[in-house]
């Protein structure tokens, strides 16, 4: 599959008590939801997703996650379940305009009519900036299929995030 797009929005809720410092979007105890948009080719045909997910930081910066997509168009259908970890640099909010992140998942691709679902490895990286209430960042996604793949088994796509912090 060939992710060409996918954007994230990140809505960071559930603020602790905190106990040094203004608190962050990734403090310990934070939830974070995200909503996905996707554009994708698939089996030969483009095709349309959308997803939903949550978060929770289990440590200061370090957010275990979980995430569900399906994927609308033709041919056999199309669901995705991705858990997650990512650490983003939390103690550089506040000291640094921008703050990287890292992260690694593993994708479960449910395929329909009979077809042999999919296992992707992946990673990212990249750079969020906060503004207010407002989070927006950037990165970079690979992704390998680790089952029996027709093409090519390496994907790279843009990790784009919006979000906002309540």
């Amino acid at each position: 599959m060939v992710r060409s797009g996918w954007v994230v929005l990140v809505l960071a809720v559930a603020a602790p008590a905190y106990a040094e410092g203004p608190p962050t979007p990734f403090d310990q105890g934070r939830v974070s939801i995200n909503l996905a948009v996707t554009e994708q080719t698939a089996f030969d045909t483009s095709r349309f997703g959308l997803g939903a997910g949550v978060g929770y930081f289990v440590l200061d910066g370090l957010e275990l996650g979980a995430f569900g997509m399906h994927m609308f168009g033709s041919g056999p259908s199309l669901d995705e379940v991705s858990p997650s970890i990512s650490y983003t640099a939390q103690p550089l909010v506040g000291s640094w305009p921008v703050v990287p992140y890292v992260g690694a998942f593993y994708n479960h691709w449910f395929v329909g009519d009979g077809l042999s679902d999919i296992d992707a490895l992946g990673a990212r990286a990249g750079l969020v900036r906060l503004s207010g209430q407002l989070i927006i960042g950037f990165g970079i996604a690979y992704e390998r299929t680790v089952s029996t793949c027709s093409s090519s088994c390496d994907t790279v796509y843009p990790d784009i995030t919006f979000g906002f912090t309540f």
